[in-house]
């Protein structure tokens, strides 16, 4: 046999006999469908709290901001990312995602993500779950999620809607985000999607507009940055906020010059801004 044929013949046999187990396969529309209300579902079983002189119970927007792929982490992650909301305004942004388990592929382990948006403490509710790690924690965020900022130099916000999303994304994109370099799980540029993930406005907060913009890793929200029209000083003026909604070390700079960090995030603990919780469950792949 010549050495031509042989490897035709050996290919052949590997396409015949697919993709080893455990190995990344590309879902099929029925499966992602079917994955994005498995995330939706995951979402509304949370109840969400602004603490206060009146504690309020937030509200989760129901479709996801988006639905997100990381084709540079193993084990096929996808999930989707959601707010829940104070008067229209983000408190908290959360991600449900999964992964091929590495112990049994029919099935895929499901992680639990947040970060507080608020300037207030948040508080979560939900029944008690039991992962492989034992109880999965109540989430309770006793100090402010974030940090708002001015932005350096920016004009005043326009006068018309369509021109402050304008204005909005002409100042997204003078930010940079990065994960430090150095490092065995990621390093390197993230991607700013063009246009916010969510827009809104609180007249209860004192919001004539904002916007949600995400930092990705393939689509996947590393980093989210909010830009708010708001007044100050008798005036107008915009202010931004980043936050984590990943486990690395993140950098934010602002036309070269760093205006926000993080450290890498603590998983499996409860009492901080941030929230991770790795398989906090596992369900049947394909059923």
């Amino acid at each position: 046999m010549s050495p031509r044929i042989h490897g035709f013949l050996l290919v052949a046999i590997a396409l015949a006999a697919g993709p080893a187990s455990g190995q990344d396969e590309v879902p099929t529309t029925d499966q992602r469908e079917r994955w994005n209300a498995v995330y939706r579902e995951e979402a509304a079983q949370y109840q969400m709290f602004r603490l206060g002189d009146d504690t309020e119970e937030l509200q989760l927007v129901s479709s996801p901001l988006l639905t997100f792929t990381n084709p540079v982490r193993v084990r096929d992650t996808h999930g989707a990312a959601f707010v829940w909301t104070s008067d229209g305004r983000p408190e908290v942004v959360g991600a449900i995602w999964s992964v091929i388990s590495p112990d049994d592929p029919a099935k895929r382990r499901l992680s639990h993500e947040f970060h507080s948006l608020s300037l207030a403490p948040i508080s979560s509710k939900h029944e008690p779950r039991q992962s492989r790690r034992g109880v999965v924690p109540d989430w309770n965020a006793r100090e402010p999620g974030i940090k708002p900022t001015a932005i350096p130099e920016a004009a005043p916000p326009a006068p018309i809607a369509t021109h402050r999303l304008t204005q909005m994304r002409r100042l997204a994109r003078n930010f940079e985000a990065t994960i430090p370099p150095g490092l065995a799980d990621g390093q390197g540029s993230l991607r700013l999607l063009a246009q916010p993930i969510y827009r809104y406005r609180s007249e209860r907060h004192e919001i004539l507009d904002g916007a949600v913009f995400a930092f990705v890793m393939g689509t996947d929200p590393e980093l989210i940055l909010l830009i708010e029209a708001v007044e100050s000083g008798g005036g107008q003026q915009w202010r931004f906020a980043a936050a984590q909604l990943s486990q690395l070390p993140l950098q934010l700079d602002y036309r070269g010059s760093r205006v926000w960090e993080c450290e890498r995030a603590v998983p499996y603990v409860g009492d901080r801004p941030h929230f991770m919780y790795w398989g906090v469950s596992a369900r049947d792949r394909l059923k």
